[in-house]
């Protein structure tokens, strides 16, 4: 098998670089290897987008975890609706705002929009996390993964640092362009070969049992059930939780930590350099809420009944991989490609979205301003080289601490949530609420994961709590704190100096890009239903699906439908779920854009003072004095 899964990666490569090859000749100018021209096709939206979600929600991972924790588990692709929620809220008005002021990026849009350097500069670190920890964790794991299918002959160093060159050379040819076009073929790879196994084990390998006799964990687990609203425990590491720890505001606010990837830099980045028009709501409706949560809701049970059968003594994949082997080993191969491929995804994505942004956001604004388009090329290949050096580095030598690292980035990313919500809804709110919430947030993230909990204990004293205090993610810890203070602080400072500024950018979306949200009761409908489907799909009201279809509490009855209960909650909830997305998409006009924005030259529209270039003091002083040395 070790031949016919190298020469299958190795097809991939060279596909792959011919891609890239393909972008480099049609490049127009040197510029545009960096940000693509902003005029990527809407298909590469639809498809790197989708590959980059169930990237941030790592496959490898989820079929796992539903092997430890059953159906329980499996409620959180579900979640994947907050993603296209949060994508529908936020992306046509990035787009909009970055076409009017020339700016490309969210980290400088939004560090404009409140007027504050300290947001550019969170920016920068956040795409650190997604650039360096994350992907090396994705890249650790990939090499994990071949070395496991392949019985030690491809050593895992080996295929780490052999894909992360591969990785290197074809985003060194192809730009970012280039990149996206094969993040978006390798997605459609990983689509089809889920729908391919996930059929495969269900007819030859009698995965459809995974719904007819449910899913078996390790003792102590509720397989089929989620083990209530929440529990009242000190967290992971402190605490055993009763019948695991899926409660339903673990599963609600684990599906708010997974929203963080719509507000991370490289998605945002991906979205404004789109030449959209009805790309954005395709994605977000069909490809995400539709294909993808459905997928991941059939194949998920399928697969991870393989890896509870008894068959995978040893490495959790090893067993699987063997027992796919044995019928035919195109089909083992088909399935370590479907994660390899998914994992590959993230590392190229962030790697190259680390590399553009850092070139204009560090090194054009703050470095070297006056770099040349063949200039601003080569810097974006020099980040290329260093970025994938880290990464690969990282992803050999500390993998455990690119998985404590790396799980901070969705968590922080989602803490950005109102300054979003500012910059593209809500006028009042300030910089200095922005500012506010987004310190406590990041403080309350940090100590309710490994890194702060590792960092204050190894240093201090053990804290009373441990990971995930309550069943509650640390997106949501943060979140719930974050809002609190950035609202509270913007009540009082809502009539700043700066308000005039930023109502310019309001005025403008209110004159020539209006929503149609309708009026009265279509309106309020619209909001009232998005949040009755969360509170049942995701929160408190989650619970009743345990029972709602095997022992529905409007009868004494006990019905026999022959699948879970819980997971026919989960389909029909997902299907209640892709038309609440369309309506706000479609309908209502949120991703759909009427009016056409030349991506160069930005017109000299109100709110122009968003091109104003200020860079901190501190960052001054520091380049005089290293200069002058």
């Amino acid at each position: 098998m070790t031949f016919l899964l190298v020469l299958v990666l190795a097809f991939v490569a060279a596909y792959a670089i011919y891609i890239a090859s393909l972008c480099a000749r049609r490049r127009i100018s040197p510029a545009d290897f960096v940000d693509g021209g902003l005029q990527l096709p809407a298909w590469g939206y639809i498809f790197a987008g989708t590959g980059v979600v169930l990237a941030a929600l790592c496959l490898y991972d989820h079929f796992r975890l539903i092997s430890l924790y059953g159906y329980q588990y499996n409620h959180v692709a579900v979640g994947l609706i907050l993603v296209s929620l949060c994508a529908t809220l936020f992306q046509k008005r990035l787009w909009i705002a970055a076409r009017l002021s020339g700016v490309r990026t969210a980290g400088g849009l939004l560090g404009d929009y409140y007027g504050s350097a300290t947001l550019r500069i969170f920016f920068l670190v956040l795409l650190c996390l997604f650039s360096l920890p994350f992907a090396a964790y994705s890249l650790a794991l990939c090499g994990e993964l071949l070395s496991e299918a392949t019985n030690g002959d491809l050593s895992r160093s080996l295929a780490i640092w052999g894909l992360g060159f591969f990785l290197f050379l074809f985003s060194a040819i192809g730009g970012w362009r280039g990149v996206i076009f094969v993040v978006a073929g390798q997605t459609l790879l990983v689509l089809t070969l889920m729908l391919f196994v996930g059929g495969f084990s269900a007819i030859s390998l009698d995965g459809l049992s995974a719904f007819t006799h449910g899913l078996t964990t390790s003792s102590g687990i509720f397989a089929g059930q989620i083990p209530g609203v929440i529990q009242f425990s000190k967290g992971i590491g402190k605490d055993t939780d009763i019948g695991g720890i899926w409660t339903t505001v673990s599963i609600l606010s684990f599906g708010l930590s997974i929203a963080g990837i719509a507000l991370s830099p490289g998605f945002s980045f991906l979205g404004i350099t789109t030449a959209a028009r009805k790309g954005f709501a395709f994605g977000q409706v069909w490809m995400t809420a539709g294909l993808a949560i459905g997928l991941l809701l059939v194949v998920g049970p399928v697969i991870a009944f393989q890896l509870t059968s008894g068959a995978d003594a040893g490495p959790i994949y090893a067993g699987f991989i063997a027992r796919l082997s044995s019928f035919d080993q195109l089909i083992a191969v088909s399935f370590v490609l479907l994660l390899a491929a998914s994992l590959l995804v993230s590392v190229a994505f962030f790697a190259a979205s680390g590399a553009s942004i850092v070139t204009l956001e560090l090194t054009i604004r703050f470095l070297i301003p006056d770099l040349s388009p063949r200039q601003q090329q080569l810097a974006a290949r020099i980040a290329l080289a260093l970025i994938y050096m880290a990464v690969s580095a990282l992803a050999s030598f500390t993998p455990v601490l690119s998985a404590v690292l790396g799980s901070l980035a969705l968590g922080l990313s989602v803490q950005l949530l109102p300054a979003f919500v500012g910059f593209c809804w809500i006028p009042w709110i300030s910089r200095s609420g922005v500012l506010t919430g987004c310190i406590i947030g990041f403080l309350m993230v940090f100590f309710t994961e490994p890194a702060g909990l590792l960092f204050f204990e190894g240093l201090f004293i053990d804290l009373p709590w441990g990971r995930w205090p309550l069943t509650v993610h640390a997106a949501a810890w943060g979140l719930s704190f974050n809002l609190a203070a950035c609202f509270l602080v913007s009540l009082f400072t809502k009539a700043g100096d700066e308000r005039a500024h930023r109502d310019k950018l309001h005025q403008a979306f209110r004159r020539d890009h209006m929503i149609n949200f309708g009026v009265g009761a279509v309106r309020n409908a619209k909001w009232s239903l998005c949040l009755a489907w969360a509170f049942l799909a995701l929160g408190p009201g989650a619970i009743l699906g345990n029972t709602f279809f095997s022992q529905p509490f409007f009868t004494s009855a006990t019905l026999n439908i022959g699948v879970p209960s819980l997971w026919v909650w989960q389909i029909t909830f997902w299907l209640l779920g892709v038309p609440l997305v369309w309506w706000l998409a479609y309908p209502t006009r949120m991703s759909i854009i009427d009016t056409d924005i030349p991506s160069s030259a930005p017109s000299a529209v109100a709110f122009n003072p968003l091109n104003r270039a200020r860079s901190p003091r501190w960052i001054g002083l520091l380049l005089a004095r290293v200069g002058k040395r």
